[in-house]
């Protein structure tokens, strides 16, 4: 049975998705919000957030940075991350809201209450780096997530074998969330070898929709990897704007929304 969100990412086509990424709470969660709305307003189709958290493994330094400003500005809160997703959710035309998170703040929420109340705030996917999909653990967020409708999203990688691939067809739901480069996430100029080869037989594997990130922050590199995927994940590029204009959420909210407008125009041509 197909997901709301792979159903929503095949009703966009032809056109591939953009998917921009936001840590919650930096500089602040108002500003979170209007910087949400914003991206979803100049051309963001489905809207990624991040939990902050202090071991963010899958992170490069930019997103580390912008979780530290989270946790060093606010008390750390889950009531009041689901409480602001749902206000995103709200301005944001019933676009898909994806969290990214790491395993220790779902189980310390408790993963029951924490998918209950993940979709209740908008939330119908869910990225967990930290976790691989053959493990006990993996296997429980996948039951709950279902429960909850919400997409468990499957990561892979460059080094991710084709039969390793095939045994995670049970598990893919949504799309696939398909690592354009080793390493973390941040700004690249290349991106590993075979990607096109590597993303048609992924999707040719797991019947659903794949989305390209890490990495990806031109234009140029947005058009070029829309081309040979269902969409695009952008999120370092996004968060530096962010780091830029700190103490002006109104230069931010316009930088945003010309960087957001100048992607999604770039993987439309």
């Amino acid at each position: 049975m197909s997901s709301f969100l792979e159903e929503y990412i095949v009703s966009q086509k032809p056109n591939p998705v953009f998917m921009p990424y936001l840590s919650l709470g930096d500089p602040g969660y108002n500003e979170s919000i209007l910087f949400a709305e914003t991206l979803c307003k100049f051309g963001g189709d489905i809207l990624e957030l991040g939990i902050p958290f202090s071991d963010p493994v899958a992170d490069g330094p930019v997103i580390q940075k912008s979780y530290r400003r989270a946790l060093d500005n606010h008390p750390f809160s889950m009531k009041t991350i689901m409480d602001t997703t749902a206000r995103i959710h709200t301005l944001i035309s019933g676009k898909p809201i994806v969290f990214l998170t790491y395993l220790n703040p779902i189980l310390a929420y408790g993963m029951k209450e924490f998918f209950q109340d993940a979709h209740r705030s908008g939330v119908r996917g869910i990225v967990v780096p930290d976790i691989p999909f053959d493990s006990k653990d993996y296997k429980m967020l996948f039951t709950e997530a279902e429960k909850a409708k919400i997409s468990l999203i499957t990561m892979i990688t460059p080094a991710t074998k084709p039969s390793r691939i095939r045994s995670m067809k049970k598990y893919a739901s949504g799309f696939v969330y398909y690592v354009t480069s080793f390493g973390v996430t941040g700004v690249r100029t290349e991106f590993s070898l075979n990607l096109e080869e590597r993303i048609n037989m992924v999707r040719e594997i797991l019947n659903i929709p794949v989305l390209a990130g890490f990495g990806i922050s031109t234009p140029d590199q947005a058009r070029e990897i829309s081309k040979i995927s269902d969409g695009i994940i952008i999120g370092s590029a996004i968060q530096k704007i962010i780091e830029s204009n700190i103490s002006s959420s109104e230069n931010c909210r316009i930088e945003l929304s010309d960087y957001a407008g100048v992607i999604k125009k770039s993987i439309l041509e």
